[in-house]
């Protein structure tokens, strides 16, 4: 497996909304060779989810996990998950604020409004549809990385921009 270089804020690739992926084009050998590059970079990076827009291929993917991890030393655990068209919709009206960081926009923490309940419906890596509910952290990853797929960043669900911080600050003032 290969690790991918993350882009960074700034290129205009994140500010796309990605294509569907084909069910052909999930069975191909070069598209699971992506998945497994994909998971490969986001634990690399230790991150909780990454995009395919984030490494720069304009496709609608996404994978999740949560285990130990030192960016999210606290949050609750969940297994991998890959959500290829992915479509989400909340299960309750219930918002949380979410303290969130970005593999995009390293160093960077700042807090926004989220749905705590969804439910994820999308293919899995064998092109195979799947729905699922998630509530709290798994919530708030699978909507952060929807977003990446339609082009937005979490700096533009910032609803107070005081909350925008480094992540020495996050972890000195607000953990």
């Amino acid at each position: 497996m290969e690790v991918l270089e993350v882009i960074k804020m700034g290129n205009p690739r994140l500010r796309e909304v990605c294509a569907v992926v084909s069910e052909a084009e999930i069975k191909t050998n070069q598209f699971q060779r992506f998945i497994d590059n994909m998971i490969a970079t986001q634990r690399a990076e230790n991150g909780a989810g990454i995009a395919a827009s984030q490494v720069n291929i304009l496709q609608r993917v996404f994978t999740m996990e949560m285990e130990e991890n030192p960016r999210y030393p606290n949050k609750e655990t969940f297994p991998l998950y890959v959500a290829i068209n992915p479509i989400i919709k909340p299960i309750s009206n219930t918002i949380v604020d979410s303290w969130e960081g970005c593999l995009s926009i390293p160093g960077i923490r700042g807090q926004l409004p989220r749905f705590k309940s969804i439910k994820l419906s999308a293919l899995d890596r064998y092109a195979k549809p799947y729905e699922i509910e998630l509530d709290g952290f798994a919530a708030i990853v699978a909507q952060h990385e929807l977003d990446h797929l339609n082009g937005i960043l979490l700096i533009d669900r910032i609803e107070d921009m005081q909350t925008l911080t480094f992540q020495k600050e996050y972890e000195k003032y607000w953990m």
